[in-house]
């Protein structure tokens, strides 16, 4: 399965993928025929581990806890990751969380592919509301989120969460 955009392709990482990604991130993309750079930093490291079991638990909703790589279509790159940080809760609330390579940024790039992705999450019936939380400081992110529909809801010393809620 793939999600497309204009410009992007969202392809989910496997289980398999997610694992070899711990040990060579570059070598993954390079299988999948796709340009990328780089290694997971340890903090990254962790939250893969954490999406990896969480995969195993549950199997049938691996699409909300893997990674989507983000792939620009004109270099057949891998840009970006954007992926939930679990299925959504009782209330049908989820968090999103992303990353985009630093010389991709300020291209609207993430605005695309956030949109794509909640596109994706509320064709779920389980999806009521999406939301994502920045630091006070993350004001390119906070832009990203804006223009993607979503509105700040809470806050505290050091963060702001938003919210977007299926219309």
């Amino acid at each position: 399965m793939e999600l497309n955009s204009h410009r992007l392709r969202l392809v989910p990482l496997t289980l398999d993928e997610l694992e070899d990604s711990l040990v060579d991130r570059e070598l993954v993309g390079k299988k999948a025929g796709l340009k990328s750079k780089g290694q997971l930093t340890n903090l990254m490291r962790i939250v893969y581990k954490i999406k990896i079991n969480n995969i195993k638990k549950d199997p049938k909703n691996y699409l909300f806890y893997t990674y989507w790589q983000i792939i620009l279509k004109e270099e057949n790159r891998i840009i970006g990751r954007v992926g939930f940080k679990n299925i959504p809760d009782r209330d049908g609330k989820i968090e999103v969380g992303y990353g985009m390579e630093e010389e991709y940024r300020d291209k609207s790039y993430m605005t695309e592919a956030l949109n794509t992705i909640i596109k994706w999450a509320f064709s779920d019936d389980g999806t009521k509301a999406i939301f994502a939380v920045t630091k006070k400081d993350n004001i390119p992110s906070q832009r990203v989120l804006l223009k993607v529909g979503m509105e700040l809801y809470e806050e505290d010393e050091k963060f702001y969460k938003w919210i977007k809620k299926y219309i």
